[in-house]
This record gives structure tokens, sequence and C-alpha cells, in this order.
């Protein structure tokens, strides 16, 4: 089913185009015929009163056969009226005693139209082979019919004439209303929907995923001013309420963005907490190798060749603690959200790092196998984050099965590959599953299965909107009983450098 997107002005404008059209229409159908049948009526009263006084005046000549008069009176009458197409007088039998012909009445019209019952009868007549093609005949009995009948044409082209003159008329001045009702029709669709277009323009700049509110004050080209005053309606009201309510969601958007900047933080403290015993092992066996290398330049500090070997140990290992410490820092320091280009495989191998030490405690296999580079658009930082949380979770799952069984073999597997334009980050694990009840909860906040004191539930809702801010996907799919498998989907960038 096709859709058409019609704004609401139009809407408003069509609809009462519309309604206005219509209305003019049938006002102007009724008027018309109103004044048609007043034009009629009258015209029907000027044929009887003009062939009254013609049968009054025509009395006396017919009963004493004064034809002289009767044709002085038929052409006075005819001169008085330029409407008169032509008067003809008939005695009782029918035979035409006085006329305005110049020839004989043509029989067709002697017989087109008669009296009925003593009464005077009108008739329409068309007349083809006349110089006036529509005549209005009139038969009027004189004294009753009992000594003759008047026959009156009046010319009805004229008469349609002063009706189309008086018609258009009419029409003009109700076209003129008509158009000032669909000039007010459009000025009534912009009151109403200009309001409700600021709106719905402001809506449409909203972006939900950042709530980047670029809030515009409302124009009112609609208020004009006017004898120094303002109007303004519920409507006007609607668009203020809505900018306020942009306002306030700008700000309370402002605060959750802090809130969230600070769950970040408080899980990378957290991390940190769960990896300081690793850390510690990974800087505390380089400085056991340092001072044992000193121990044995002291005693033998002339041995220049076993000195040079012990300081580019002594070196090597500094260098080992350096790097821990510095990555550590990195990790753990507050960063803003900058995006560059980033190499996963390294950032994936930085996590690895960082959990290492944790790992092989438990007795659980990395396995991962990062041959080439791979880049996309993001925060290497916070993408660590997402990554080593996802690790740290794989550990403390099959850490809950190792408590019932000590010689379980855990592995997490982590894949990374390319397919169409995208990064595919797999983390699999063996370790516990998650439960079908809480599978729908696990990217809420605060949300946590583990036992009190071991999750601050902020690790995957964290993780998940890093994700969406990378305008990537996480989801997962997990058996109870069997294990884990989160995928982690990104745009890949081909450039190489920034």
């Amino acid at each position: 089913m096709k859709s058409v997107n019609l704004p609401l002005f139009w809407k408003f404008a069509i609809t009462m185009f519309v309604l206005v059209f219509i209305f003019g229409m049938i006002n102007m159908f009724i008027l018309w015929k109103s004044v048609y049948r007043s034009f009629e009526n009258e015209i029907d009263k000027r044929s009887v009163v003009l062939s009254t006084i013609i049968s009054e005046k025509a009395v006396d000549p017919i009963v004493y056969e004064d034809v002289v008069s009767l044709y002085n009176i038929l052409n006075d009458m005819v001169r008085s009226d330029s409407s008169i197409a032509y008067i003809f007088i008939t005695d009782q039998k029918g035979k035409v005693v006085a006329k305005t012909f110049d020839t004989d009445v043509p029989p067709s019209l002697l017989t087109a139209n008669d009296i009925h019952g003593g009464k005077y009868n009108i008739e329409l007549l068309d007349a083809k082979n006349y110089k006036f093609h529509t005549i209005r005949d009139i038969a009027f009995p004189i004294l009753g019919g009992h000594i003759g009948t008047v026959r009156l044409g009046l010319i009805e082209d004229s008469i349609r004439t002063e009706i189309k003159s008086a018609t258009n008329s009419l029409l003009t001045m109700i076209l003129l209303f008509l158009v000032i009702g669909l000039i007010g029709a459009f000025g009534f669709s912009y009151l109403i929907t200009s309001p409700i277009h600021y709106i719905s323009d402001q809506a449409q700049h909203v972006n939900f995923d950042t709530l980047d509110l670029d809030i515009k004050e409302p124009k009112h080209p609609r208020y004009k001013r006017l004898l120094n005053f303002y109007f303004s309606d519920e409507l006007d009201l609607l668009a203020a309420k809505f900018n306020e309510m942009l306002n306030r969601l700008k700000r309370n958007y402002s605060e959750l963005q802090r809130t969230r900047n600070s769950f970040v933080q408080a899980e990378k403290m957290a991390a940190i907490g769960t990896l300081a015993a690793g850390i510690g092992h990974e800087i505390n066996n380089p400085i056991s190798g340092i001072k044992n290398c000193l121990i044995r330049i002291s005693k033998q500090p002339e041995n220049l060749e076993q000195t040079a070997n012990y300081i580019r140990l002594i070196q090597d290992a500094t260098d080992k603690i350096e790097n821990v410490t510095q990555h550590l820092l990195d990790f753990s320091r507050k960063q803003e959200s900058v995006f560059t280009i980033i190499d996963v495989s390294e950032t994936l191998n930085n996590s690895i790092s960082l959990v290492s030490y944790k790992a092989e405690k438990a007795h659980i296999k990395l396995v991962h196998n990062f041959n080439s580079r791979v880049n996309v658009v993001g925060s290497q930082n916070h993408l660590e984050q997402v990554f080593l949380n996802l690790l740290l979770n794989s550990i403390d799952a099959i850490n809950e099965v190792k408590e019932r069984n000590p010689e379980y073999e855990g592995v997490i597997k982590i894949l990374l590959k390319k397919n169409h334009g995208k990064v595919l980050i797999n983390i699999e694990d063996n370790g516990v599953g998650i439960s079908n009840e809480n599978q729908r909860k696990i990217f809420d906040p605060f949300y946590t299965s583990k036992e009190a004191g071991k999750g601050t539930g902020l690790g995957l809702y964290v993780s998940f909107n890093i994700i969406k801010e990378h305008n990537g996907e996480i989801y997962f799919k997990s058996e109870p009983g069997k294990g884990t498998v989160f995928y982690i989907e990104l745009k890949e960038t081909k450039n190489q450098g920034l």
C-alpha cells in the first residue's frame, strides 16, 4: 500500500477549500434557481398585465367591429414595449381580427396556444423560422373568451439577457465570497498549523541517540502586530510547553551523560580491583629479577661481560614494568569518547594481557589468534573496557563451574573477523551460562547474578552503551550449563590512518 506524505497545512487547506467550494456551488445553484424563478414570475405577471390592458381596451372595438381602433391599440402597445414580439386578436371562432404581423399569422402559431376553461395560458415557444428563437406566448381571454382572445408574445431572448445579466452579477458576488472564503481557509489553516509545524520541525531535529538538541525559539510570523497588541491561543501555549520540555530533556540528558560517565569510571575501578592481583604479579616478577641481577653484579663487579648481560636483563624488566603500569594508567584514566582510527586486534590484545594472569591462575585457556590489522573508528580506551568486561565475566562464569568441578577445563575463545564491511568480535566461554529468566535483564543497570560484593551490575550496561555510541551492536546467545557467546558488530574502516 502506497503512502503519501501530505503536510497538515495542506490537509487543512484542501479540506477547507473543498467545503467552501461545495458550499459556494450549492448556494450558487440555489440562488440562480431562485433568481430565475423570480424573473419568470415577474415576466408572467407582466404578460398578464399587458394582456389585461389590451383585452380591456379591445372590448368596444371588437363589439362595434372597429378594426382601425384595434390596430391602433396593438401598434401603440408594441411601440411602448420593445420586448413584445407580436400581438394578434382572434374572435370567438378563432379568426384573426387584428395583428401586428405584416403577413398572415402562421397557422402553427395560431394553434400553438389556447385558453382553457376561460383562463389564460402561457407557453414557451421555439420559433425556428422567426427572427427571435424563443417566445413566451400568452393566450388571454377577452370577457372570459366570449368575444375573443388576445395572443401576446414576449421576446424570451431579451428576457434571458436580463436574467443572464442579473445572474452574472449574482455569480460575481458569489465567486467573490468564494475567493474570500478560500483565502480565509488558507489563512485559518496557517493559523492552526504554524505552531504544529514548529513542533514537528523541532521533533525532527531531535537526535534521540545523542539528544543533540538545537532548540530554537518559535517564530511567530502569524502574530502580526495589530493595534499595538499580539494575539495567541492554546496552540501557542502548546508550542511554548514543547520548547520547555525540550530544554528540560536536554538538561536531564546532560545529567544522564554525566551519571553514565561516572558509571563507566566506576566500572573501570572495579575491574582494576579485580585485576589487582594479576597486575601485582606482572610487576613483582620483574622486580625480583632486577634484585637478583643487582646481587650478582655486586658480587662480581669486575666481570664486565656478566654486568653487561645483567644490565640488559634489568632494562628488559624495567620496560615490562613500565608497559604494565602505563597500560594500567591508560586504562584507569578518565577519558572522553574521542573517536580515532584504531586497530581492534591491538585493543583485544591489550585486554587479554590484563586478564591473562587471572585466567592462568584459574587454569583457563585463552584461545585467540589475531594476525592482521582490523580498523574501526572508535575510542580505544572504551572498547578495551568492553572487551575486558566480557573476558572477566567469562572467567567468573567458568569459575562457577570449577567450584563444583575443580578439574573442569575452562576455555575462552576470542574470534576476530571481517565480513561485508563489518568487524565481528566473538567472545565465547564454556562457563555456567545465563538462565532463561535472566537473559532479558543482563543489560539493565545494576543487575547482576553474582554474589554480593562480586559485581557492580554496571559492566554489561556500560558495555551496551559504549557499543551503541560506536554505532555497533552487541548481543549474545547462551545455553544454561553450557556457556555463553557474546557478539559485537562494528563498522570497518579501510583507512590506515587519520
